[in-house]
């Protein structure tokens, strides 16, 4: 994938649209869902992200917490 082709509104993981408000050309006033204290971005998920994509594009709060979910202490 060319860096050209790399949009940085769609998750790099489930390529849905991954709603950064950081990136968008949204209400800079808002704060973007990922800066909820809740939401942790581990290494572990982090290192999923495919290396062109890397730093290029975040990854939407459904992979996020999909795999808090995967790997929470039951």
């Amino acid at each position: 994938m060319s860096q050209h082709n790399i949009d940085p509104l769609v998750c790099p993981l489930c390529r849905q649209e991954n709603a950064c408000v950081n990136l968008s050309s949204q209400d800079v006033e808002k704060t973007c869902w990922c800066n909820d204290p809740s939401i942790q971005f581990p290494e572990e998920l982090l290192s999923q992200i495919p290396d062109e994509l890397r730093r290029k594009a975040c990854v939407c709060r459904s992979c996020v917490l999909a795999f808090q979910k995967r790997h929470s202490p039951e």
